[in-house]
This record gives C-alpha cells, structure tokens and sequence, in this order.
C-alpha cells in the first residue's frame, strides 16, 4: 500500500484529532503540560504512558476523501499506542483509553474534533486533586461545604481500606472520593503524566465527580468544580487534573470550550 494510503487508513482508525488550521505553538505547549518529559521525535510525539502521537499531517482533498474526514480539515495528528505485551507493563486496552483522553482533551483545548473508529469511552466531567500532604475529612469537608448545597459528612469505603465519600442528605453538585495514596501504585491507572516528579511519590487523591457528560457538560457546573477542586489544591499544596489528564490552573480550564 502507498504511504498514502496507510496515512488515510491511520486517520481513519484514529483516534484523529482533526484540525481546521495548523496549530504548532499552541499544541506543542499543551502536549509539554500534558507530559513534561515527552520525547519529540522527527514525525510523532512519544509519551510516559506507551502513547504516540502522529502529525502534524497536512490533509488534502484526496486524503481526506480516503480517510472519510470531513471537508474543512486543515492538518490532523492521529494516536497510537506501544504495544509491548511484556509482563508488568500497562494492557493495551488502557494505553488506548489514554490515546482518546489526549486527543479529546486537545480537541476541546485547540477548538478542533476528534475522529475515529472505536467507540468512545464514556467520561463525565470530573476533577482530580493528586497531592502528598495527608488532610483529615473534616478538614476536606471545611473547604469543599462552600460549593455545596447541603451539609457533607464522611462514608468510608467498606471495599477500599482507607478510601472514602463525601456524602450528603440531599444529591451533590459533584461527589467527593478520597483515594489513599498506595492507588497510586496501579499499573493499571497509574498518576497522570502531568503531575511530573509527584507522580514517584505516591500521592494520595480527591476525585470531584459529576454526573454530567464531559463533552456536554455546561459552563457553569463546570466553573464549580473547577473552584473547588482550585481551592482543594491551594489548601493540600496540590495539582489538579481534568478527565482527559491536563493539568489545571484556572476554572475556566476545566474542560474548555
């Protein structure tokens, strides 16, 4: 098969972040704040996480008509994955989930869509906040009850020693989950590249979930979450971290539109 002809059949199986304008500087410095230590090759970007990422590929009419992209597509960067299969490393299975979140993450940062052949994996609008500083409930519930509309209260995890809820009477805006810091040793789901040198030091985690859709979730639950895992992180000296592994550093950045 031509070299063409595989680049439309790469595109095409995605995931493919589809693109109407090249967008060198702007993706260049979210992919460094997505991995810090991500290795630039001549025609892809290679991760932490056993994640490639291709292009930029200008795509023409002909490509595009190959490949079934949509007309208006400028230029497109297409993911793949490292499969090793070698004993103790990451399934493929999970490599490819995080292959998705990066491009769905830079499609909602650079204004562009994604394309591809798998279905999507399903992900609500939440906020993770990774740190090394231990921080009782009480005091958790202390920053977080201002976002809320009724009273929260601990619930221990009776399957996950050491985890725990924060519930209340009425259905939160968002549910709190603690996560204690030996999760982080999961080869599974291991610390978002982002955290850097915090990933080697098995931090701990509150997850602030939504029920809503992360693609169709609204400006303003997402404003919320994004103040209060904010404010969460000021309080434990933390990072925070969208679902799709981007780090961050205002509200507004929550899954940006």
């Amino acid at each position: 098969m031509a070299r063409s002809g595989r680049t439309a059949k790469r595109l095409a199986a995605g995931p493919t972040l589809l693109l109407a304008a090249e967008v060198s500087e702007e993706i260049a410095d979210a992919l460094m704040a997505y991995d810090p230590a991500l290795r630039v090759r001549s025609d892809r970007f290679a991760f932490g996480n056993g994640v490639l990422l291709h292009g930029p590929v200008g795509v023409t009419a002909e490509l595009a008509a190959k490949a079934g992209l949509p007309a208006g597509t400028a230029a497109a960067y297409y993911a793949d994955i490292i499969e090793t299969g070698t004993r103790g490393s990451r399934p493929d299975h999970a490599k490819w989930q995080d292959a998705e979140r990066l491009v769905r993450g830079l499609a909602a940062r650079l204004g562009g869509t994604v394309h591809g052949e798998r279905p999507a994996i399903s992900l609500n609008l939440s906020a993770s906040v990774y740190t090394t500083q231990a921080l009782p409930a009480e005091q958790v519930i202390s920053v977080l009850q201002p976002y809320t509309d009724d009273t929260l209260f601990p619930d221990e995890d009776q399957d996950v020693p050491g985890a725990y809820y924060l519930v209340s009477e009425q259905e939160p805006r968002f549910l709190t989950v603690f996560w204690p810091p030996r999760l982080s040793r999961s080869v599974l789901e291991p610390p978002p590249l982002a955290l850097g040198d915090l990933r080697d030091q098995e931090p701990a985690r509150w997850e602030l979930r939504s029920k809503f859709p992360a693609a169709t979730a609204g400006r303003a639950i997402r404003l919320l979450v994004g103040e209060a895992a904010l404010a969460l992180a000021h309080r434990v000296e933390g990072v925070v971290i969208d679902p799709y592994g981007f780090p961050v550093t205002r509200p507004e950045d929550l899954l940006p539109r």
